[in-house]
């Protein structure tokens, strides 16, 4: 009972810790960012902070894998378990992934920082992400596909036809500090039209 007691409180202050960390690194990025840092925002000393974690680079990993998580939790929950047509889940998709990954700071460092690529668990994660997500969308583009929706013969190429495109977006909408969620939105439905029916009348 004390074990369990001792193991509870210790698991609260790793998640506390998290979560402070994940501000400390949203604020000033992964390289500039210090155990320092995170220990004076956590309110602890330095040597508290590594008897949860061993490095930087081990709070870096729990925070990624934390946002990695929620994202997907959210897009279970509005995208995959929702009972909607395959054409409105994608969009559906498309919006909140973008969403999502724009106050996601962390998990998109991860994702796109060529510095970080020298960790190990990042390539780990952005190949786990990458393979999560095409399988996401290509169980959608079947679903549409059974439904009589899409016409397509090879699933998985569409599916990942379509991840490089919301890679392309994402980079578009990070970069351009113009390019925010009302332009998405008020523009998808015309990006998915040429999607789904191309350009040729």
């Amino acid at each position: 009972m004390i074990k369990e007691h001792i193991q509870k409180k210790q698991k609260a202050i790793k998640y506390k810790i998290v979560g402070i960390a994940s501000t400390v690194f949203s604020r000033f990025g992964f390289k500039k960012a210090t155990m320092d840092d995170i220990a004076r925002a956590a309110g602890m000393g330095k040597s508290s902070i590594y008897y949860y974690f061993k490095s930087k680079e081990d709070i870096f990993e729990a925070v990624v894998k934390k946002e990695a998580h929620a994202l997907s939790l959210e897009l279970e929950e509005k995208v995959i378990n929702v009972n909607d047509s395959p054409k409105n889940k994608i969009r559906n998709y498309t919006i909140i992934r973008m969403k999502y990954l724009k106050e996601m700071v962390n998990f998109y460092e991860a994702l796109k920082n060529d510095y970080l690529g020298n960790l190990a668990f990042t390539e780990r994660i952005r190949r786990k992400y990458d393979i999560e997500e095409q399988q996401t969308i290509k169980s959608i583009l079947e679903e549409g596909v059974n439904q009589g929706t899409f016409n397509l013969t090879n699933t998985k190429f569409a599916a990942l036809a379509f991840v490089t495109f919301l890679k392309g977006l994402e980079t578009t909408m990070l970069i351009d500090e113009e390019f925010d969620m009302k332009s998405l939105e008020k523009n998808l439905d015309d990006i998915l039209h040429i999607l789904f029916y191309g350009m040729i009348k």
